[in-house]
């Protein structure tokens, strides 16, 4: 069984490194994709629930974990595990947008989201990059139906719905804006409420608010209120609040602004499970200005400039017919320096990217002569990454 080999690969790697939270919350997803008992559902849920005890003692809890985390593993591996849903083979297509625009022409800045077309799978995550102000949200907005456009079709063949049935389309897609609404009263209140207008009402209602509160690591704010937690709690309320219901279609509108970065590293690594699950299959949107984050999750890119789309499609093709290699590079050095470094060489140029600088070099190039050249010069180096086939070549510098 395909499934159950991968998350126990997964489970043991986790164990082996020491990495708890990683476990459990595989653990708990583990649980999400197949039949398991009560019994065995608990024990994942407690397992959790220690590793986000602060009142534990670190080092004895985490020895406790990974030797009842152990023999859960031993035990799935030994047994036939039922998956809750029978694999697909190939990804469900649930969006597939067909030149679409949007034009404002009211106001000093008329703006026109150029025709583009989108397709959204299930099992895949699409990155919506750019400079701000150019039509990362629009898009957004219009493929979560908050807008209408001005051409193009917009069709949901996995939903089987009509093209402008937004009100059964939106029972399957759920939209987290960039500014979240103010909710009031307590989150555990607002969980409920949502689960129950999406029909997880009774006993079904408490059992899935705590798994997701606990999946997230959200458990110990469940009484709180909007005014209690920080704009990057609310962002994974926000979240706990759609995964309630199991949407077939998630958009996010800059969801990384407000974390720090082990919340953003975390949080896109959960991401990227989510659209794994073969009991829930997803697709997800989002926009980011966290470009070299969004690149490493991401299956598809568009890029938007303008409103005019500048790349649509796999985030591994890109620049694969490249002309040039280019590195983005900063230390204890101006451009001057760096230049005289590189002056003998034709074909390489250096620019001044701001706080960093971009080396543009022939494709014979690598990273490794970059730093070979730098060390010779005895420039230090702080930071150098290879963005020969990262949308970040794309970027203008601001004038």
């Amino acid at each position: 069984m395909q499934l159950k080999q991968k998350f126990i690969s997964e489970l043991q790697s986790s164990l082996q490194h020491n990495d708890i939270s990683l476990l459990t919350r595989r653990l708990m997803d583990l649980n999400e994709e197949f039949q398991l008992d009560d019994e065995l559902a608990t024990q994942i849920i407690q397992l959790r629930k220690s590793h986000l005890s602060e009142d534990a003692n670190e080092h004895a809890d985490k020895g406790t974990i990974k030797t009842e985390a152990a023999k859960l593993i031993d035990l799935f591996s030994r047994n036939e595990l039922s998956p809750k849903a029978v694999a697909k083979s190939e990804h469900q297509l649930i969006i597939d947008a067909q030149k679409i625009s949007k034009k404002f022409t009211q106001g000093r800045n008329p703006f026109f989201l150029q025709p583009l077309d989108v397709t959204l799978s299930t099992g895949q995550i699409t990155g919506v990059v750019g400079e701000n102000g150019n039509g990362k949200t629009t898009l957004l907005r219009i493929l979560a139906g908050e807008l209408s456009t001005d051409s193009g079709s917009i069709l949901f063949p996995a939903l089987e719905l009509q093209e402008n049935d937004w009100y059964s389309i939106k029972n399957h897609t759920a939209f987290i804006p960039q500014r979240i609404p103010k909710w009031y009263g307590t989150l555990l209140d607002n969980l409920r409420f949502f689960a129950s207008i999406h029909g997880i009402k009774g006993k079904e209602n408490e059992k899935r608010i705590d798994y997701i509160l606990f999946r997230l690591g959200l458990d110990k704010y469940r009484d709180l209120k909007w005014t209690e937690i920080s704009s990057g709690y609310r962002l994974r309320f926000e979240l706990a609040k759609m995964l309630l219901w199991k949407p077939k279609l998630l958009i996010l509108d800059e969801p990384l602004s407000n974390l720090d970065i082990n919340a953003q590293q975390l949080f896109l690594q959960d991401l990227r499970f989510f659209t794994f699950s073969e009991a829930h299959p997803m697709s997800i949107l989002l926009s980011s200005q966290n470009l070299h984050e969004i690149e490493k999750v991401a299956d598809n890119i568009i890029f938007i400039r303008q409103g005019k789309t500048i790349y649509n499609g796999p985030q591994k093709q890109f620049a694969n017919e490249r002309a040039q290699n280019s590195f983005e590079i900063s230390g204890e050095f101006d451009l001057e320096k760096l230049s005289d470094c590189f002056k003998k060489y034709s074909d390489i140029t250096v620019d001044n990217a701001g706080t960093s600088f971009i080396i543009n070099t022939s494709t014979d190039k690598d990273l490794y002569f970059i730093t070979k050249i730098l060390a010779e010069n005895n420039l230090t180096l702080n930071y150098i990454r290879n963005i020969s086939q990262s949308t970040r070549k794309l970027f203008h510098k601001d004038i």
